[in-house]
């Protein structure tokens, strides 16, 4: 009887484990098995408003710990990508940059969506959304529709010589390709000719036309339709009654001495106008020469105020590497594991100078050589280095860019620059009072871009970016090895002075090997970190 009571303990652990085995079965069906699920009917959005395509887990499991990916053809670069607990942006389509975001409100119970903020006309179609946990994934198809309603249409009307009467609807901004409906009282009828061409947004421009021939009919109107919106957007025209002129001798007589001194009027209107022409070529070549010299003086002047500017390390992005000299910068496809500062910047492979500006003007000069995708300027000291604020003038950025194969002024909407030749060295010169910031092409001397009339407030400083990587890196000139002197001679009283010798020069090693560069936020021979 004394050992009854110990022979129960075993059957109790038993049943304990036992009630256990369904939990732990889920729980290991669930890390194995899962399927993505996504929205049943296509997204409809308007160009210009804000589109989510959303997906889930079923079952909802949370997706904290997943890949989370959504792409277009292929996997990479992709229109968003969430690792590891933050997004990608190394792996994002150069459009989607800054547009693309994880709505991320309900990862826990597996509901993600990616939020396209300014939809396009060139974001419609099928987009995939990829979930992966360990060596499992799966994914779904979403729909994006994109649509636009066109503006108001307008008609143009002519009479031809046989009394027809020609009629033109046109109107832009339409997406996708609208459909064009004539209409009478009582009657619709097909164009007799019709065109739908794409601008460069994708947006459909349509001209319409249609002959009347029917002189009884007074009133037309023209219907343009959006199918997917289910809207129209209509106009009428009235045609005037028909009337028909009858030749007599005297209007033939009256016609051709119009005739003869319309032919003279032309003649004499041309002479006149090649001796002008003559005349505007002389004054355009006499403007052109002045406005050369002013430019020329302009860059000079600015380089008399010529400032030392070196890279801060605590600003640099954890894939810009400096070097020894605290000159050079390179962007690498490794990762620094780097102290963790307000003031880095984590998304944009961006870094500032050290030197802070709060008056006066100051101008400094950048190596850019022959690689591709950088961007320089100034921007404001607190500007945002977490995330991926547009860099605009509004958001405390002024700056220049090189990215694909065109030249751009960071502006709003990005102004392009239609360069003459490609700058090996970019000047930049800042006047805080005068709210001018310019930018100089060195090879030649010429204006590239000035961001004017601005109000700055608070320490300004200088600004490097790059957007991919490259075996030369960006380098800050030095201030030494000027011209010895040059004289600058304009026919204006303005510009008639010598001008003292420029303090930028040019230096070899800047665009030499950077392989004998030593990073200042690395050891001699570096370590690859983690990407």
């Amino acid at each position: 009887m004394e050992v009854f009571p110990n022979s129960c303990l075993p059957r109790y652990l038993i049943l304990l484990i036992l009630l256990q085995l369904p939990t732990l079965d889920s729980a290991v069906f669930l890390a194995a098995h899962f399927d993505v699920i996504g929205p049943p009917e296509p997204i409809l959005a308007v160009v210009g408003d804000d589109a989510e395509l959303p997906c889930h887990l079923s079952p909802n499991v949370s997706a904290e710990r997943m890949e989370l990916r959504w792409f277009r053809k292929k996997e990479s670069p992709a229109v968003l990508v969430h690792r590891n607990g933050r997004e990608q942006d190394g792996e994002q389509l150069a459009e989607y940059r800054g547009r693309a975001t994880l709505v991320a409100d309900h990862i826990a119970e597996g509901r993600v969506a990616v939020r396209i903020h300014g939809v396009k006309a060139s974001d419609d179609g099928e987009y995939r959304c990829f979930f992966r946990q360990d060596e499992n994934y799966e994914e779904a198809i979403v729909h994006l529709k994109v649509t636009a309603l066109g503006s108001d249409p307008h008609i143009h009307m002519e009479v031809k010589e046989s009394g027809e009467i020609w009629l033109e609807c046109t109107s832009v901004g339409w997406y996708p390709e609208p459909q064009v409906q004539w209409k009478t009282p009582g009657e619709k009828f097909p164009s007799t000719s019709e065109s739908r061409n794409p601008d460069v947004e994708g947006l459909f421009t349509v001209a319409a036309s249609v002959i009347i021939r029917d002189t009884s009919t007074r009133n037309v109107s023209c219907c343009i339709q959006n199918i997917l919106l289910g809207q129209e957007k209509e106009v009428d025209i009235s045609i005037p009654a028909p009337f028909f002129l009858k030749l007599t001798p005297w209007m033939v007589t009256v016609a051709v001495i119009l005739m003869v001194l319309g032919l003279l009027t032309i003649g004499s209107i041309f002479f006149t106008w090649r001796l002008y022409k003559e005349r505007s070529r002389q004054r355009k070549d006499e403007f052109n020469s002045k406005e050369k010299l002013l430019e020329e003086f302009k860059w000079k002047k600015a380089a008399l105020h010529a400032v030392n500017v070196t890279l801060d390390p605590d600003t640099a992005h954890p894939h810009l590497f400096l070097y020894e000299d605290s000159k050079s910068v390179r962007l690498e496809d490794s990762r620094q594991k780097l102290p963790e500062k307000q003031e880095r910047f984590d998304s944009w492979p961006c870094v500032l100078g050290c030197e802070a500006f709060t008056s006066g003007r100051h101008y400094w000069e950048v190596e850019v050589g022959d690689r591709t995708d950088w961007a320089v300027g100034v921007c404001r000291e607190n500007v945002m280095k977490k995330g991926f604020d547009p860099m605009t003038p509004e958001n405390g950025f002024w700056a220049v860019e090189l990215y694909g194969n065109g030249y751009w002024a960071l502006t709003p909407q990005r102004t392009p620059l239609p360069l003459a030749g490609c700058p090996r060295r970019v000047g930049i010169f800042l006047d805080y009072e005068s709210g001018d910031i310019s930018f100089y092409n060195m090879t030649d001397g010429s204006h590239i871009y000035t961001f004017p009339n601005n109000s700055f407030s608070g320490p300004l400083r200088p600004f490097f970016c790059l957007w991919s990587c490259g075996k030369k890196p960006l380098t800050i000139c030095p201030i030494t090895d000027g011209p010895e002197g040059v004289i600058i001679v304009a026919n204006t009283k303005d510009l008639s002075k010598e001008i003292p010798p420029s303090p930028m020069g040019e230096d070899d090693s800047a665009s030499g090997d950077t392989d004998t560069l030593h990073s200042k936020l690395i050891p001699i021979q570096p370590t690859q970190g983690a990407p």
